[in-house]
């Protein structure tokens, strides 16, 4: 038993090192933290801010509204290919390469395609656009949200709660707002944080489908960094650092009103 402890205590501890080194690593570059003040008041950087954080923001909310009711169906329901449709709305994306998806949105808004051709007869352009990102986004982000939140309703319907409730004369939906969400809830914060950050996070697809060029509009916070990266790490390191900081604050914010929840 103590030589097992020790072979995963060595094994675990190469991985600690490696996560906090890289934490560590980019907030030990104290030479750049002078400009971030100077950075932090230009108006590129408060526009690639903002649309960072609301565009996030956005895919957080349609990921909740549209989420919890795929993931309660996912955990509620029995029927044939149950684990196929699983695998492709949550596991997929999960392993997808974000460029893989802003590739995918860009054949299929083009105006030569078939849904393209009906946006375009409409005068709708979605490619470069701030919906674009959107799309993107939550193709990318949703399913972190989804897959916790299956798992948490299948633990809460092993308990059988639900169904002794619905014994007493409670309906579904009494069911689900007295019983489900509350047991849930913790979880389902905790997933909307991940999926906010995983989309405040996003470059790859934004940049092939929504091009992340225009600022106010497109232009992001990490789209910014790999850009700025090409021509000046200076710049790119005080970004990321500008970036990594606000990402840490909201995350933290999360967490501690979860334990004063409690």
């Amino acid at each position: 038993m103590k030589k097992f402890n020790l072979f995963m205590l060595i094994y675990a501890s190469f991985f600690i090192a490696y996560m906090l080194f890289s934490i560590i690593y980019l907030f030990s570059s104290i030479q750049y933290f002078s400009q971030i003040i100077e950075y932090l008041g230009s108006s590129e950087i408060h526009l690639a801010l903002w649309i960072s954080i609301s565009s996030s923001t956005i895919v957080m909310i349609i990921s909740l509204l549209f989420g919890v009711p795929t993931a309660w169906i996912l955990a509620y329901k029995d029927f044939r290919y149950k684990s196929i449709l699983e695998t492709l709305i949550v596991d997929i994306p999960h392993s997808f390469p974000p460029g893989v998806v802003g590739t995918t949105y860009l054949l299929m808004f083009q105006p030569t395609s078939f849904i393209g051709s009906i946006f375009t007869n409409l005068g709708i352009n979605v490619i470069n656009t701030f919906w674009a990102m959107i799309l993107v986004k939550t193709f990318i982000s949703s399913p972190f949200l989804v897959s916790v939140l299956t798992m948490k309703f299948r633990d809460i319907r092993k308990t059988n709660l639900e169904v002794l409730a619905q014994s007493l004369g409670a309906s579904s939906f009494q069911t689900f707002k007295t019983i489900t969400i509350p047991l849930s809830f913790k979880t389902m914060v905790a997933g909307s944080a991940r999926c906010w950050a995983r989309a405040l996070g996003e470059v790859a697809g934004t940049i092939v489908f929504a091009g992340a060029t225009i600022p106010g509009l497109t232009q992001t916070m990490p789209a910014l960094i790999v850009f700025e990266a090409q021509e000046s790490i200076e710049k790119a390191m005080t970004l990321a650092l500008i970036l990594a900081f606000f990402s840490i604050f909201i995350l933290l914010t999360f967490k501690l009103l979860m334990e004063r929840r409690d």
